[in-house]
C-alpha cells in the first residue's frame, strides 16, 4: 500500500533518532525569523579553527512533502567538520497543508536574516530542496542582496514541468520513486500553480549572474537528465561550476556518510570546492 507524505515523516523521523551525532558538534534549536531551524556547529580544540566560518543555509529535500533538519543531520554535520561551516537546516512548511510559494518565502525570511551577519553564505539543497536553493538564489539575485559565495545542489529536482527530461527519458536503475510519484508531489506542492513558473522550475530563470556552483548528481538516479539540463544550462551561460558524477549511486546517497564510501567522497568534495571559493 502507498504510504502517504504525513506516514513517510513519520518513517523518515523514527529512522533519523538512530543517529547519534559526532564528537565535537553542537546541535541548536534556533528561529530565523518564524521558522525553526537546526544549527550545528562543530568546535575543533585546535588553534587552526577560523573564527569566522562560512554559513551554509542546507534546505532539506523530500518531495516538498516530507524531509526535515532532522533527517538530514549526518550529511549536514559532516560537513560541518570538514569544512569549519556553520550549518543551518531550516524546518520549512510542507506540502500539501503549506503548498507553493510558502516554504521559497520562509527561505527567502531566513537567508535575509543570515545576511545580516559579517562573512560569507552558502546555500545548499538536495532534490526538491536544490530547487527550492536555486529559487531562493534567482530570488536574492533579483532583489539585488547579498549574493552567496556559491550554491552547492545534489541531485537537484530543477524542473517540474510533467514534460521535463527526468520525467520522460529517464532510465534510473534504483529509484525509491518513479514518474507517476514525481507528478504527485509536484501536484501537492504547486496545487494548480503552473509548473513554468521559473520560481517553481529554476531551469526555466536566467543563471548568468549565480555565483559559483557545485553540482553533484549519479548516472543511475531518476533525476540525472535535471542535472545533466542544469549543467549545460550553467556552461552556456558562463556560470562557473563543477559537475561531478557517480556512475551508480542511489538518491539521495549523501544522507548516509558514516555507512557509503560515495556519501564520504562527496562531503570531502564539498568540503574542499567551499575551501576554494571562500
Amino acid at each position: 500500500m502507498k504510504m502517504t507524505p504525513e506516514q513517510i515523516r513519520a518513517m523518515l523521523d523514527g529512522l533519523s533518532r538512530l543517529y547519534p551525532g559526532q564528537f565535537g558538534v553542537t546541535y541548536e534549536q534556533i528561529n530565523l525569523g518564524r521558522i525553526p531551524t537546526a544549527k550545528i556547529h562543530y568546535s575543533p580544540d585546535s588553534a587552526n579553527s577560523p573564527k569566522n566560518p562560512n554559513r551554509v543555509l542546507f534546505v532539506h529535500g523530500g518531495g516538498f512533502a516530507f524531509g526535515s533538519a532532522r533527517t538530514h543531520r549526518a550529511l549536514a554535520t559532516s560537513l560541518a567538520k570538514k569544512s569549519f561551516t556553520d550549518v543551518y537546516i531550516p524546518d520549512y512548511g510542507l506540502a500539501p497543508e503549506r503548498p507553493f510559494p510558502a516554504a521559497l518565502n520562509e527561505l527567502i525570511e531566513c537567508y535575509q536574516i543570515l545576511a545580516r551577519e559579517d562573512g560569507n553564505i552558502w546555500l545548499m539543497g538536495d532534490s526538491a530542496g536544490a530547487n527550492l536553493a536555486a529559487a531562493l538564489l534567482n530570488e536574492v539575485i533579483a532583489d539585488n542582496g547579498k549574493k552567496p559565495a556559491g550554491i552547492l545542489l545534489l541531485s537537484p529536482w530543477i524542473d517540474l514541468r510533467p514534460g521535463s527530461n527526468s520525467n520522460t527519458l529517464s532510465q534510473a536503475r534504483w529509484s525509491p520513486f518513479e514518474r507517476l510519484d514525481m507528478l504527485e508531489y509536484a501536484t501537492h506542492y504547486l496545487q494548480g500553480h503552473p509548473p513554468t513558473d521559473p520560481k517553481a522550475s529554476p531551469i526555466l530563470a536566467s543563471m548568468q549572474s549565480w555565483p559559483p556552483v557545485y553540482l553533484e548528481a549519479s548516472e543511475a538516479e531518476y533525476l540525472w537528465s535535471d542535472a545533466e539540463t542544469l549543467a549545460a544550462k550553467l556552461q552556456k551561460e558562463n556560470v562557473q561550476f563543477e559537475f561531478r558524477v557517480e556512475k551508480s549511486a542511489l538518491h539521495a546517497w549523501q544522507l548516509f556518510p558514516d555507512i557509503l564510501p560515495e556519501a564520504k567522497r562527496s562531503i570531502e568534495k564539498m568540503a574542499a570546492f567551499i575551501a576554494s571559493h571562500s
